[in-house]
């Protein structure tokens, strides 16, 4: 069996996920905690954030995140790689290091990964169609190698904006694989076991679903859950499981599902550094909450990296929620709905949405018929809307329902919120040059 290059920690798998399990991790002696805190609908308010304040634009939560987390870390030495930076990493960095300072940790060497930003060279990506508005910015999913190359040179902590979520993983791994695709191919592969945190260990997992079972873990279980380790070998190969004494669980369909999570083409995943064939991946159960993985196989790099373009679209979603309940709730639901389709008769099919949020509000046309009555359940609009006036009307409709409509209507939610499309691109490697930016406790 190869050796172990080095033991990687999941610490969060999105931008509000718990804070605890990394600390945790970190106090399990980890080589790195990874905090994946960055998607599409994260960056849109750090952009705009940024625009608004040069040093605004990363993530609002980095330093109650951090606070706990890096004492632990520089105790341990345990390094921290995350994309805590989103739209604005240099300024992210002189937080982090401002915040060492504060928590007494001199000499704290943080590194910021400038590059993903490609926003003066929206000519240069190919866009799977026209924008045909302006765009609020664009990103180029970066790969592991400038991460690594900070924590090669002595980074404690490297902060970026977006790169793929795996890459945060790999790069750690990097530098202590064997040479060659194979290996890194299968640290990409770890990286995307981990990236969702939780998820690995047995949040969002139901083997039974509709069976009516209780969930697989207890309250007390899901509210501490261990979040995953891996020990990555040398040739790529890793073993998942969790940190001792953590509530949890690890298995061969766990993992399964989360290989599987958000891979359209198991066989040709792509990610910036390679393309990846999960096809051949093996799980065997090594222990109680222990998986070794094995088999991801490299099909190359791939010819361009892919870009996520904002386009600031001119209006606004409006979107309302009303609530019913007791007796008929059900009934009284459909002709509320039917009857706010005929006052909001101006708008057509594909700019609005009415639905029942209980009955039909996600599966549409797939949804079962009810066996039997519903307790409560809420009328909800959603509507583009082509300015603010548009937006209003929507919205006096659906609190029009409280006095002229079917009886019980109550509990109004409303938001009006920018319309923002993520349209995805591509541009050559060469195209988006990375650099590495300092900054010290």
């Amino acid at each position: 069996m190869a050796d172990v290059a080095c033991v990687l920690g999941a610490g969060a798998g999105f931008a509000g996920d718990r804070i605890d399990p990394a600390v945790v991790l970190a106090r399990a002696g980890v080589d790195a905690v990874v905090l994946e805190c960055l998607a599409e609908r994260t960056l849109v308010p750090a952009l705009r954030a940024r625009r608004e304040h040069p040093q605004a634009g990363y993530d609002p939560r980095l330093v109650r995140r951090l606070t706990p987390l890096l004492p632990v870390a520089r105790e341990k030495g345990c390094r921290i790689v995350s994309n805590l930076g989103a739209a604005n990493p240099v300024a992210a960095a002189e937080r982090i290091a401002r915040l060492g300072r504060e928590l007494g940790l001199a000499g704290l060497k943080v590194a910021a990964i400038v590059g993903d930003d490609v926003s003066d060279r929206a000519l240069q990506v190919r866009w799977v169609r026209e924008p045909g508005a302006p765009l609020l910015g664009a990103h180029a999913y970066l790969g592991c190698h400038p991460l690594a190359d900070a924590l090669a040179q002595g980074a404690d902590v490297v902060v970026t904006g977006r790169v793929a979520d795996s890459a945060l993983f790999a790069a750690v791994a990097r530098d202590r694989l064997a040479p060659g695709q194979t290996a890194l191919a299968g640290a990409i592969g770890v990286g995307h076991l981990l990236e969702c945190g939780g998820q690995l260990t047995g949040g969002n997992y139901e083997p039974m679903a509709g069976a009516g079972l209780p969930p697989p873990l207890s309250a007390e279980q899901y509210a501490g859950l261990g979040y995953p380790l891996a020990r990555v070998m040398s040739d790529g190969s890793a073993e998942i499981g969790l940190p001792p004494g953590a509530p949890g669980m690890v298995d061969a369909l766990t993992c399964s599902l989360q290989l599987l999570y958000e891979v359209h083409d198991p066989s040709s995943y792509a990610t910036p550094d390679l393309v990846v064939d999960f096809s051949g991946v093996r799980f065997e159960t090594v222990g109680e909450n222990r998986v070794r993985m094995s088999g991801v196989r490299s099909k190359g790099p791939p010819p361009t990296l892919k870009v996520a373009g904002f386009v600031d679209r001119p209006g606004f979603i409006m979107d309302c929620e009303i609530a019913l309940a007791g007796a008929g709730a059900h009934e009284r639901a459909e002709v509320m709905a039917r009857a706010l389709r005929l006052r909001l008769g101006d708008w057509a099919d594909r700019d609005i949405a009415v639905d029942l949020v209980g009955a039909g509000s996600v599966l549409r046309a797939g949804s079962q018929p009810m066996r039997g009555p519903v307790p409560e359940l809420r009328v909800h609009v959603s509507a583009r809307c082509s300015d603010g006036e548009q937006a209003q009307i929507v919205e006096d409709e659906v609190y029009a329902m409280t006095l002229s409509g079917p009886a019980g209507g109550c509990s109004v939610r409303s938001e009006k919120r920018p319309r923002i499309e993520v349209l995805d691109g591509f541009i050559a490697h060469e195209q988006v040059p990375t650099q590495i930016v300092w900054s010290q406790s």
